[in-house]
């Protein structure tokens, strides 16, 4: 008797677990449609505790058909009636109706505060299991209603960047432009599909929606560079614009002219090792622009005199870049709300042109693109004047004037106000006999001086990113730039 009442309890277990029965009485549950990543099974997020949904045999057929919305990506917010048991092996629903419901019992995960910002931190499982799992950071300006778009700063190998948003050349970024921040750790394989499926978390979590239709600005250093890259030609609709720092632009599979028509900019050293070699990167991006710049790429690389792989203030030049994107490609009535934010393409005649054969042979030339005589296969597109000039400071290798304050890293702790005043103090010492010195915010003449210290004072300083260099005219006429220098404005 005994053994017979054992077989009947491990029978039904079995039968249970196979989803076939009732396992209680019908209940009703209150989330998110979501699906389960690559196998895109429906599913149903509720308080943050994943279920997998069957239709039941009884359902009418309308449940099979939502079902089947959920697994193409609809994340509505829904009740559903049904029995609690196990579907495919995980807590499961044997859906008998379900509807539409408005969003009050989504997921709820505590908010942590930090200075006027909404921090969320969310985990997404690694494949293959025991490694570490995927750690992405999600940060939000307190005062921000919408998310227009997201600021993906990806991490170096072995690399965390959840933190970046605590530098203010980034977190000044949400703030000018409504946007929030995306950092990451142990994302080492850069799978687009992961950084998807976290969005996707995060938009019911942060009861945002918006997220899964936000457009992306994008950066990283080393690895995060390589992200870059790759999440621009998994998803070049939603990339506004791509800063690449420390990495090439080794693309594997077809590259189309929607990839050509992102912007981007690579950044490299001028010591920095190609794989297995010598300094230099040469090898690996010229053979790129090469191809690429006269098939119409918007693309443009520039090595940083002095400098390996390493953090070295590559901001001054990324964050200009990506600023100016957003505000010639996001359209000014895009409702994010609505759907994914159909992109502004940029023209190739409305840029500027760097002639990269020039940057160790005096000032870098630059040219507005319709004007430019150079060989396309060695030049490097840029956004606008703005850019261009900045590039030229950046990138020309003969500088004998250097700013020295503000610090070019100081933007790392330090803000301006807007309608404050800077002090930009010059090292001449390496220009005796200057006839001439004119301060440059982006390509506009804000100071000159014929005479006397090298000191400008600004004043009244415009909110956005505020990027000085200064043209400096020796007595026999020759002109060169000095280093750039980036000021961080608040709005």
């Amino acid at each position: 008797m005994e053994r017979s009442k054992f077989v009947l309890a491990a029978f039904l277990t079995v039968f249970v677990a196979l989803g076939s029965v009732r396992a209680a009485d019908p209940e009703t549950f209150a989330g998110t449609a979501s699906a389960s990543g690559t196998h895109k099974r429906p599913l149903l997020i509720v308080d943050g505790k994943r279920y997998e949904l069957k239709a039941s045999d009884k359902a009418d057929p309308a449940v099979a058909k939502t079902l089947t919305k959920f697994s193409q990506g609809d994340t509505g917010t829904y009740t559903v009636r049904g029995t609690p048991g196990t579907v495919q092996g995980n807590d499961g629903i044997i859906v008998e109706r379900i509807d539409p419901a408005p969003p009050a019992n989504a997921a709820k995960t505590p908010v942590p505060k930090k200075a006027g910002y909404r921090i969320y931190d969310h985990a997404v499982k690694a494949a293959p299991p025991g490694d570490a799992d995927h750690q992405f950071r999600l940060v939000i300006p307190d005062n921000l209603t919408t998310v227009r778009g997201l600021l993906v700063v990806g991490p170096y190998s072995g690399g965390d960047s959840r933190d970046y948003h605590g530098q203010v050349w980034y977190r000044e970024f949400l703030n000018l432009h409504g946007f929030a921040f995306l950092g990451a750790k142990n994302y080492y394989l850069h799978d687009y599909a992961v950084m998807r499926t976290a969005l996707k978390q995060l938009a019911e979590i942060t009861r945002h929606p918006e997220l899964v239709n936000a457009p992306y600005a994008v950066t990283g250093f080393s690895a995060g560079g390589g992200y870059t890259r790759k999440l621009m030609h998994a998803d070049p609709a939603k990339v506004i614009a791509g800063v690449v720092v420390g990495s090439t632009m080794k693309l594997r599979g077809e590259i189309t002219n929607d990839h050509r028509r992102v912007p981007m900019c690579i950044i490299n050293g001028e010591l920095e090792r190609g794989p297995g070699e010598g300094p230099g990167m040469a090898k690996h991006l010229e053979p790129v622009l090469a191809e690429q710049r006269p098939n119409g790429a918007l693309w443009g690389w520039m090595a940083v005199q002095g400098v390996g792989h390493e953090f070295a203030g590559q901001e001054v030049l990324t964050m200009p870049f990506l600023d100016a994107a957003v505000r010639l490609r996001y359209p000014a009535d895009a409702d994010v709300r609505q759907g994914p934010v159909p992109l502004k393409p940029v023209a190739l005649e409305s840029g500027w042109i760097a002639d990269n054969s020039t940057w160790t042979s005096g000032a870098t030339a630059i040219a507005p693109a319709p004007t430019f005589k150079g060989d396309l296969a060695k030049s490097s597109w840029l956004l606008n004047e703005d850019i261009a000039f900045l590039y030229r400071a950046y990138s020309t290798f003969d500088r004998p004037l250097k700013i020295t304050s503000p610090d070019p890293m100081s933007a790392q702790g330090e803000v301006f106000d807007a309608g404050s005043a800077v002090t930009i103090r010059v090292d001449d010492s390496k220009l005796p006999g200057w006839t001439k010195l004119e301060l440059l915010d982006g390509a506009t003449k804000v100071g000159e001086l014929s005479k006397g210290k090298a000191e400008f004072k600004i004043t009244k300083l415009k909110a956005g990113y505020r990027a000085y260099s200064v043209l400096g005219t020796d007595a026999k006429g020759n002109v060169r730039p000095s280093n750039p220098v980036l000021v961080v404005v608040r709005k």
